[in-house]
């Protein structure tokens, strides 16, 4: 584990009463897309929150931690993070896999943690009494929520009926798969297919040819960055006919939107750069300005407001007392990128951030990603093809 202490202008004054959260994030393997944009976002609220003044009076101190997209590999890092590096606090988190796989540790630690993703529900189960767990990520039925309202919108607006599912096998894409498959009938759609797949595997062949076969009007995956060019490839291959391919992975692979086979794709985000927000607008200023680019993955903004808004509980405590902290957290209650930010209960947790409403669905339509759903935030009609 490389540790990085960054904190600007004020790095010479840091002491040894300094603030620290340890971040674990996939910095490489599956979800590192996802986990090097969260990196950026924390080190932009980073460089924000030190210029302000850091946190308890001193700089604010960050370890990084890369738990490599691995149960195997997040254990020995969030516990060397909590036990050996004695952090404060714990952010980031993205997968639910290597989020379970912690859980343990991190209740039996009493780990104060504030989690940007890890949205499947055994997740949700794992965490469900500890005290000290934050999630700003909605929940993966906040998600289907979103996704079913836009897939009934597509069955009013273009008849949509027969919908082929393929999901991969790990905590991700197979928890509550069978849900998912009941309520799209109990919304009055056909389920043609629902087949599960090896993310990474590369290999779709057999599952592009079944749902082919099946003739469904969507075709939804929900995997990993690493499928999705795989698997467009053996749908252009095959020439499937289909009104819409929609994907839900946590992230798209660096610069798939200017390649030809994602045209038309679509997907779901918290956020896009396009959003007329204010805050949004703060955002992608100060992004550009710090790395002299833009992200369009949401995990970028999302880490920024995990850790703006950690930093400003811890300081509105007074303390790094868990309790204290907790509580002025859970009252927090600000504008972000996605909109307003507050905690209620979920289904099982006690402090949940953002939910459905927050989701926006888009197609990559020249060589960008363009917000087509809800209609009151489409830039651009979206392409049904059928």
């Amino acid at each position: 584990m490389k540790k990085m202490l960054l904190t600007g202008v004020l790095l010479a004054l840091s002491g040894a009463g300094a603030v620290k959260v340890g971040v674990l994030l996939p910095l490489t393997g599956a979800g590192s897309v996802s986990g090097q944009a969260a990196r950026n976002g924390y080190l932009l609220a980073l460089d924000e929150i030190n210029r302000s003044g850091g946190v308890l009076g001193q700089p604010l101190d960050l370890d990084f931690a890369d738990d490599g997209s691995s149960p195997a590999k997040a254990v020995p890092e969030f516990v060397k993070l909590v036990t050996v590096d004695k952090v404060d606090f714990m952010a980031g988190g993205v997968s639910s896999a290597t989020s379970i796989a912690i859980s343990g540790p991190a209740k039996q630690y009493g780990t104060f943690m504030a989690w940007i993703g890890a949205a499947a529900v055994p997740v949700e189960d794992a965490f469900a009494d500890h005290k000290y767990f934050f999630h700003y990520h909605p929940w993966s039925y906040y998600n289907f929520e979103a996704i079913l309202d836009y897939f009934k919108y597509l069955k009013r607006s273009k008849g949509a009926k027969n919908i082929a599912i393929a999901y991969e096998d790990g905590p991700f894409g197979s928890a509550g798969i069978n849900d998912t498959v009941a309520l799209f009938k109990k919304a009055g759609f056909n389920v043609v297919m629902s087949e599960k797949f090896k993310t990474g595997s590369g290999n779709f062949g057999p599952l592009v040819s079944k749902a082919k076969a099946a003739k469904p009007d969507i075709f939804y995956w929900v995997g990993y960055d690493t499928d999705a060019l795989p698997l467009a490839t053996e749908i252009k291959q095959q020439n499937l006919d289909v009104g819409l391919i929609y994907g839900t992975p946590p992230s798209w692979p660096v610069g798939f939107e200017k390649n030809k086979l994602a045209d038309n794709i679509a997907g779901l985000s918290l956020w896009l750069p396009s959003s007329p927000q204010a805050e949004s607008r703060k955002f992608v200023a100060a992004y550009r300005k710090k790395f002299g680019n833009m992200t369009e993955e949401y995990f970028a903004p999302l880490a920024y407001v995990n850790l703006k808004t950690l930093a400003a509980a811890i300081n509105r405590a007074g303390s790094t007392d868990k309790d204290k902290v907790a509580a002025e957290l859970a009252r927090t209650n600000t504008p972000t990128p996605f909109g307003p930010l507050t905690f209620s209960k979920s289904n099982k947790t006690q402090y949940q951030g953002f939910k459905a409403g927050n989701w926006l669905h888009f197609q990559f339509l020249g060589d960008s990603r363009v917000p087509v759903y809800p209609v009151k935030f489409a830039q651009k009609p979206m392409v049904w093809n059928k």
